[in-house]
């Protein structure tokens, strides 16, 4: 039976929401067999990391990159393996940031793919035990290794290169604290290249003469890479500027077939959400706290930790973006959808990109 318009439809879709951090998902959702150059890292080059960039370690750099790749950007997400137990992604014991080569079910590319996380533990054989502070820096926000070379755009570097310094030397700091796991990887291989977009028009600015609150949303949410997830990728590889956090992107795996949801304030979106409705579905991964509990394709594991005040920014920034109407739910029958064109939930009560803009 198909849902109903209003809260009652948004609700049941959020159920199987798939979101934010999980970007090798999105990234490998949206390659669709196109080949083109990849990306290349040194677009985003920046004179602010000096061969002499240090990051000193205080105990108040240590919380904050504790709770940066921790809570904020899920960075073990994908630099620890994994297993998918009661609905649930285990993170293997003593693994926390060896690395990983991603399982086949996550890689849907051609036959001989390897897509591979590498050990970020300060291992000086297997991991960047060896690198200086700088070139962690560099691969971090610049998306280049220890020689130069540009990394897998798999690697949201995209996204951290707007890291404050100090959060970058935050990350850093801590990193170097992890218990060093002596954890030889192989590096990625993929038999042709492959189109990553990373268009710069769907990295919303914070809007002009914002309030503190809403900049620290934005910033918390470039980080914990919202539009990663919520934006759709189009069957040329790119995403729409128009759709940005409109929902669309297809994820598939042990936890289902899933389309993330919109998350822009329209009223097909999270519109109907409150601040504290808002707060409670992140803290515990159910909507509201009582309802229905999220798909794990959302790292609400990660998301739970952020503080409320962080929380609060996060749902004001995502009140000021761009409306968009455009309608998911994970719980009805798949129909063509022509905004994102896929089979979704819903997907026939979308109209076809206008003029005249989002709704």
């Amino acid at each position: 039976m198909r849902a109903k318009d209003g809260a009652g439809k948004r609700i049941r879709g959020w159920l199987a929401c798939g979101s934010a951090a999980v970007l090798l998902a999105a990234v490998l959702a949206g390659t669709r067999g196109h080949a083109a150059p990849v990306h290349s890292a040194r677009e985003l080059s920046s004179a602010r990391i000096p061969a002499g960039f240090t990051a000193k370690p205080t105990p108040q750099r240590l919380a904050r990159g504790r709770y940066l790749v921790a809570a904020v950007a899920g960075c073990f997400d994908c630099h620890s393996p994994h297993e998918y137990v009661n609905k649930q992604w285990i993170a293997r014991k003593g693994l926390t940031g060896a690395g990983q080569i991603f399982p086949p079910h996550m890689v849907p590319f051609p036959p001989g793919s390897r897509v591979v996380a590498p050990n970020i533990t300060p291992d000086r054989a297997t991991g960047i035990g060896s690198w200086t502070d700088a070139e962690i820096a560099r691969a971090i926000a610049d998306g280049v290794d220890k020689g130069g070379r540009p990394l897998f755009s798999l690697m949201p570097y995209a996204s951290y290169h707007a890291l404050t310094t100090e959060d970058l030397k935050s990350i850093i700091v801590y990193l170097r604290t992890l218990p060093p796991v002596h954890r030889a990887l192989p590096s990625t291989h993929i038999p042709f290249p492959v189109r990553v977009d990373l268009n710069p028009a769907t990295a919303l600015p914070p809007p002009a003469r914002a309030p503190a609150q809403v900049r620290r949303g934005w910033y918390l949410a470039r980080m914990g890479g919202c539009v990663d997830c919520h934006t759709p990728i189009l069957a040329n590889g790119t995403r729409p500027a128009s759709m940005v956090l409109a929902g669309g992107l297809h994820f598939q795996g042990p936890f289902g077939d899933v389309f993330s949801l919109n998350i822009t304030p329209s009223s097909s979106g999270i519109g109907f959400m409150t601040e504290g409705m808002f707060v409670r579905t992140m803290q515990t991964g159910r909507v509201n706290g009582n309802g229905p509990h999220l798909n794990p394709i959302m790292p609400f594991q990660n998301f739970r930790h952020l503080r409320p005040g962080d929380l609060r920014d996060l749902y004001l920034y995502l009140q000021t973006v761009p409306k968009v109407r455009h309608e998911i739910d994970n719980t009805d029958p798949p129909t063509y959808c022509p905004l994102d064109g896929e089979r979704h939930g819903l997907g026939d009560l979308n109209s076809a990109p206008s003029k005249k803009g989002p709704r």
